[in-house]
């Protein structure tokens, strides 16, 4: 379990800082480019880091996925708190860390980071705006994600492992939903689902709601800037809602069947092969 709560404070500082580096490059830029530069540059990040972790911790980095897990059974509360707790604290080094890598990111003064960091609702926008718009946006992204990165696998007695092997083990279920990236299923392209969607989700909301879709790219900027905590429960209310929201409704529509396992070299799962076999016959 510490592997992949390590695993996930790693992978969630990577990508809130190359997110956030982002856009603290292209404002150092003559003419900073618009905001496609930063919807690209979240979805090759996404695609290369879910690749990288999936198989350590499941690759949330973001509070409200990890939500969603929790609630639909997926990852137990224990294990989910502590996700949520090292998803917290790399946002929150993941921003200071801009301090070591850019010249004049803050002044000199922690608290004075680029305002353009903090994430807020935009002064022209309602906060009824943002919370819907964070909510839908946060929807679509774990709706994707419950879609395409979870397998349901036929384990009747039989205990997969995270390397894809398996052994006998007759507490296991017969029916166990895995987060995976493995390319024997459409979960093999779940991360390209995943990036394209954290894409085309950039190009929404960031004029209303300031488009974070995720707790923890808002926690970060917040947190040392001390800016921005009047509407900062929207990204925890809303964001967790439309998470909850998400993990119900894919549970609804998804269909029931499942992927069978491959063969099992132990006695039990061989008669069960063999039984399935002659019943096909």
């Amino acid at each position: 379990m510490l592997r992949a709560i390590f695993g996930e404070g790693l992978v969630t500082f990577l990508f809130l800082f190359i997110v956030e580096a982002t856009a603290v490059n292209n404002g150092r830029q003559a003419n900073p480019e618009n905001l496609v530069l930063g919807a690209v540059s979240t979805a090759f990040a996404s695609v290369a880091l879910i690749y990288s972790f999936a198989d350590v911790s499941g690759a949330h980095f973001n509070p409200a996925v990890t939500f969603a897990t929790v609630i639909t059974g997926k990852v137990s509360v224990r294990k989910g708190l502590a996700f949520i707790g090292i998803q917290l604290l790399a946002s929150v080094f993941a921003t200071l860390f801009l301090f070591a890598v850019f010249p004049g990111v803050g002044n000199s003064s922690a608290n004075s980071i680029p305002a353009f960091l903090v994430v807020d609702i935009d002064s022209s926008a309602h906060m009824a705006n943002a919370f819907f718009m964070e909510l839908v946006l946060t929807f679509i992204l774990v709706y994707v994600i419950f879609a395409t990165a979870f397998d349901t696998v036929d384990t009747k007695g039989v205990k997969v492992l995270a390397n894809g092997q398996k052994e006998k083990d007759s507490s296991a279920g017969a029916n166990l939903t895995i987060y995976t990236a493995s390319g024997n299923t459409k979960a093999g392209f779940a991360p390209l689902a995943i990036g394209f969607t954290l894409g085309f989700l950039g190009l929404i909301g960031g004029s209303v709601s300031g488009g974070a879709f995720n707790p923890a790219r808002a926690f970060g900027p917040t947190l040392i800037s001390g800016q921005g905590w009047k509407n900062h429960w929207i990204y925890w209310v809303a964001d967790l809602t439309g998470a909850g929201l998400a993990g119900w409704a894919q549970h609804l529509f998804s269909h029931e069947a499942t992927q069978h396992s491959a063969a099992v070299r132990t006695k039990k799962g061989a008669s069960e092969l063999a039984g399935v076999s002659s019943g096909e016959a």
